[in-house]
């Protein structure tokens, strides 16, 4: 019996894949809305940090130009301009009041702004250079010549390692000429420093003011640390155009948020990093957190598909192995189920059936033996008696001549003979007696057929002796032989009968050397051996390929083909050791 196999998917995939495809969906749009929170988040975390950048640099660039603006007109006070261009006119008491009143407004200058840190006036022509404080000692040629360039080119300039604004007068003194007076206000990179670190109160990153031209930079950390020079060569690939903006950049394995704003009036720029981890840690633990529930929703998954399977593929698959033992013949199974529920009730209805289909096929089989058995009776009596008839009247010549000896021969090979086929109490007999049979009816054969056919036949191996077969299943092939095959045969004619073991099965081959029968009608004989046609009369070796199929099975019968000698051979197969459950 084959096995109908069933490649299509089956329930529980089905159900498996459908609450994976809910959940994969709810995932997907929840990774979705995560994404495009963190993206959100992400955005105004960075506007915030460059709002504060912004704040820190407008609030620095207007204190500066504040600052600028109060030096020119500083430059053009009344009591700078008369010490430096007619200070021998003023007498000693003008000169001292001058120079306290220029200190007085020095100092305002100073304390105006957090950023400054002290401010100087050189006067060439009385040689004195001016501060909040008093007098100090003149810039030497060098810073004079930086703090020119701080009135034309640079606003803020460096010279000895200070930051520093400078100014002249007259402004319009382009030549080497000295100027008559000279400003210089020097910034205090300490308090730059502390502002800077406002910028950054986490402490996690950092900020740097720096000239464009690279020629002065203040650093929100005292000592500059390898990343922020590295910022600082990746700032010079930055376009000039661009006057502020937020970039990425990776150093020493890191990645930073970097968020700069530059001044064309100061031509500076202010400058905040801040690590990515580090700024953006809430939403990494969010991200750690959106995959633990993740985790835990594959989790759920397994649960349910483990679930699913105990629930219902698993009563499924007992349910399947119970229907195959019954297709395999075992009628004896039964399965049972604790819980009260679909399944249950599919069980009780499923032993229920079984229990009915056992009755069933016993009721078939019985029925079916007594058909077979009635079957047997028709088929053994439609067996051709007419070398009867030939028989007796060679047992008549003999007994005229008169021969005894054969007269007596013959009739007790005629008694054995029909001794066998009447004998009706057993539809079955040894191996060993149909052979006998058929050797009695080969003897008498032999009284008609003694000058022109010869007849050799193999002994039956010992095992295979008690063998049950069919009775009269022997006969007909060798009547077959004789009647048929060599029916025009004059003299030297042949039949031949070996018996072939092939591990549990036994071949009994008959041939002969007739002439008679064409390729043609041999396989028009094939055919009809072939051929499951209840109406065609089985008489002759149908007959017995009819019976042989109903005792041992389809596989088993007759089969005819051209025999080496020439005439036609029939095999017939029958099995040695009973089916199992037969």
């Amino acid at each position: 019996m084959y096995r109908v196999r069933n490649y299509k998917m089956t329930i529980f995939p089905k159900l498996f894949l459908s609450f994976l495809a809910i959940i994969g969906s709810l995932y997907m749009l929840n990774l979705a809305m995560n994404n495009s929170g963190v993206r959100t988040i992400k955005t105004e975390i960075e506007e915030s940090l460059k709002s504060r950048v912004h704040f820190y640099h407008s609030t620095f660039e207007t204190d500066l130009k504040r600052i600028i603006k109060l030096k020119h007109e500083y430059l053009y006070d009344s009591d700078l301009m008369e010490l430096s261009f007619v200070p021998e006119q003023m007498s000693d008491y003008q000169f001292a009041e001058a120079i306290l009143r220029i200190k007085t407004r020095l100092n305002l200058l100073k304390t105006s702004s957090l950023y400054i840190d002290d401010v100087h006036v050189h006067i060439p022509l009385i040689d004195r250079t001016i501060s909040s404080t008093g007098y100090v000692d003149s810039p030497p040629p060098d810073e004079l010549k930086i703090l020119k360039q701080s009135n034309f080119v640079h606003p803020i300039v460096s010279w000895d390692g200070r930051i520093l604004i400078g100014g002249i007068s007259p402004e319009w003194n382009l030549n080497d000429a000295e100027p008559l007076l000279t400003f210089k206000l020097q910034l205090s990179e300490e308090k730059i420093r502390l502002s800077l670190q406002q910028i950054d109160n986490t402490g996690l990153g950092g900020a740097i003011l720096f000239d464009n031209n690279g020629t002065w930079a203040v650093y929100g950390n005292e000592a500059p640390s390898d990343e922020e020079r590295m910022l600082l060569e990746q700032m010079k690939s930055v376009p000039e155009e661009a006057q502020s903006g937020t970039i990425h950049r990776k150093m020493n394995g890191q990645n930073y948020l970097v968020i700069y704003e530059r001044s064309a009036a100061l031509q500076s720029t202010t400058l905040v990093y801040f690590p990515e981890d580090e700024v953006l840690g809430p939403l990494k633990t969010n991200r750690h957190w959106f995959w633990w529930v993740s985790l835990a929703s594959a989790g759920v998954v397994l649960a349910f598909s483990f679930w699913t399977y105990r629930l219902i593929h698993q009563p499924i698959r007992r349910m399947v192995q119970a229907f195959r033992k019954v297709e395999n013949g075992d009628l004896s199974v039964a399965i049972h189920r604790r819980q009260e529920d679909e399944f249950s009730y599919l069980y009780t209805r499923f032993n229920a059936m079984v229990s009915e289909l056992n009755v069933l096929i016993k009721e078939v089989y019985e029925q079916k033996i007594r058909s077979q058995r009635a079957e047997l009776k028709q088929l053994q009596s439609q067996v051709n008696p007419h070398f009867l008839y030939n028989s007796y009247f060679v047992l008549y010549r003999m007994a005229k001549i008169p021969d005894i000896d054969n007269v007596i021969r013959l009739a007790r090979h005629l008694g054995e003979y029909f001794r066998y086929i009447t004998r009706s109490g057993s539809d079955e007999v040894a191996l060993d007696e149909e052979v006998k049979h058929t050797l009695a009816y080969v003897q008498i054969q032999m009284f008609r057929f003694d000058q022109r056919i010869e007849t050799r036949f193999a002994d039956v191996p010992e095992a295979c002796k008690p063998v049950r077969v069919p009775r009269l299943i022997l006969q007909p092939i060798m009547e077959n032989a004789y009647e048929h095959g060599l029916k025009e045969t004059i003299a030297d004619g042949l039949v031949c009968v070996e018996f072939i073991q092939q591990d549990q099965d036994l071949i009994i081959a008959v041939e002969d050397n007739g002439r008679e029968m064409t390729n043609e009608q041999i396989g028009e004989l094939d055919r009809l051996l072939h051929q499951k046609n209840d109406l065609i009369e089985t008489t002759g070796i149908l007959n017995v390929h009819r019976r042989l199929q109903l005792k041992f099975g389809e596989a088993y019968g007759l089969s005819v083909s051209r025999a080496s000698i020439g005439g036609l051979r029939v095999e017939m197969k029958i099995r040695l050791e009973p089916e199992p459950g037969s």
